[in-house]
């Protein structure tokens, strides 16, 4: 059966049966990815996936059913799970389906040329850039890790209560570790590009990026334990950020699983701090038009000049607190339940360029690496402690790498003594978590173990 068919004959099942509101999402994705080694095909997979969920209202309690498959042998079973499920729900917050918006915001994340591209293509392109990798330097020893892959996705989400949206997206990405040896040492550093237009895969930028990461690690060491300035580069900045992005959930603070429960309207970080959560972001290939609510997304300042604007709320947690959702109710899948999840979550860069940030330090510390993050961190409490990497700065210049390190300190302590934002903004690959973003970050001073 087709979704518009399947859709139509579960609604009539939904009211026969007895439920009193009703509603199905739906998610298709097609995945490729192919791995090379030495010039050869290591793993190629293409799949397609098709998955739904049904829920619905059952004598007063939301009840869940999954399917892979959309034909007519699962109706029964659907409505009949959903209604069993219901009957064993004890939360004491009812859930309720949304009804949806006037207007929706346009994402725009589908590449239709990406689309076009042919699985050959795609491997011819993943063994050209291992071989440029390769090519760089004799120091290069192996691309001990590679992967090449483009994932398509369609979303649609329909109710009785007339809502019914739907959404197509596709990105194509590649991530290497490239490892150099030097006099008996050997470093791996890492490279990772997205994008919906393939014909940006630059091959070339991308090998001498990765490689320039492994070389300029040859020769690390620790350094004197201490505290130092320390600037966090926009990729391990935007690592650290998703790893408390969690504190900015509204369930959470209910919970008194974060600290920023009752902080709405007060200073939580520096003046010159901005942090957004927007729907629509073009700079990211996370954006999105709706929730896995149904609930149109939103463009908003979380921290807006280091003033807590707003929490991030599903239609459950907003109805907890007498607000409406911002549009952040997500599943990790089909599967899965309503849950919190950031759309676009950065802060705003500055136009002050990384070297800006290092001019005035005398001695201090660029991370440009931080392993185990969720090991070493506690999203409650805010405290962190993590093994890292990077370079020592002196006078304004990075002098040489270290590594050996360990760097500690407090979230929420962190965002208000953060002394400089960079201009350099950095999107990650979107993720079940949502899509984060930051520039360079200068924080006036961390602990860090070392010697």
């Amino acid at each position: 059966m087709n979704y518009v068919d399947f859709k139509k004959a579960l609604f009539a099942k939904a009211e026969a049966f007895g439920f009193s509101d009703w509603e199905i999402y739906y998610n298709a994705v097609n995945s490729f990815s192919v791995k090379v080694f030495k010039g050869e095909i290591d793993e190629y997979k293409n799949t397609d996936a098709v998955g739904l969920s049904f829920r619905g209202t059952y004598k007063g309690r939301i009840g869940y059913a999954y399917s892979e498959r959309m034909d007519d042998t699962v109706l029964d079973d659907l409505v009949k799970n959903a209604a069993d499920n219901a009957a064993v729900i004890e939360e004491e917050e009812i859930e309720k389906l949304y009804p949806g918006d006037t207007s929706y915001p346009e994402a725009n994340l589908y590449n239709d040329s990406l689309n076009k591209v042919t699985a050959a293509e795609k491997i011819e392109k993943a063994i050209a850039l291992e071989k440029c990798v390769l090519a760089q330097d004799p120091r290069v020893k192996a691309v001990d890790y590679f992967q090449l892959g483009t994932t398509e996705s369609e979303v649609k989400i329909a109710n009785s209560f007339g809502l019914d949206v739907s959404e197509k997206s596709n990105l194509a990405y590649t991530f290497i570790g490239v490892r150099v040896e030097e006099n008996g040492v050997t470093k791996v550093g890492y490279e990772i590009w997205h994008d919906n237009d393939f014909s940006k895969l630059d091959i070339e930028k991308i090998a001498k990026s990765g490689v320039k990461k492994a070389i300029s690690a040859l020769g690390a060491k620790s350094v004197e334990s201490g505290s130092y300035p320390v600037i966090l580069e926009n990729e391990v900045a935007c690592d650290f950020i998703a790893a408390f992005a969690s504190t900015f959930y509204a369930e959470n603070a209910q919970k008194g699983f974060s600290l920023f429960g009752d902080k709405k309207g007060e200073v939580v970080a520096a003046s010159h701090l901005n942090i957004r959560d927007d729907g629509v972001c073009e700079q990211s290939f996370g954006s999105a038009s709706f929730d896995s609510e149904g609930v149109a997304t939103q463009q908003k300042a979380v921290v807006e000049n280091g003033v807590l604007k707003t929490l991030l709320y599903n239609t459950k947690s907003a109805a907890k607190d007498g607000v409406k959702s911002t549009g952040n109710g997500f599943k990790a899948s089909f599967q899965a339940s309503v849950d919190t999840a950031c759309t676009n979550f950065y802060i705003v860069p500055s136009d002050k360029p990384l070297a800006k940030l290092q001019e005035g330090i005398k001695k201090g510390v660029m991370i440009t690496e931080m392993a185990g993050m969720h090991a070493g961190i506690n999203p409650i409490s805010g405290d962190f402690s993590v093994s890292s990497t990077g370079f020592l700065i002196e006078d304004g210049k990075l002098t040489r790498p270290i590594e050996q390190i360990t760097v500690a300190g407090n979230f929420y302590s962190l965002l208000k003594n953060i002394e400089a934002v960079g201009n350099d903004l950095r999107f990650d690959v979107p993720n079940a978590r949502g899509t984060f973003g930051t520039p360079s970050l200068l924080i006036k001073e961390l602990p860090v173990s070392g010697l």
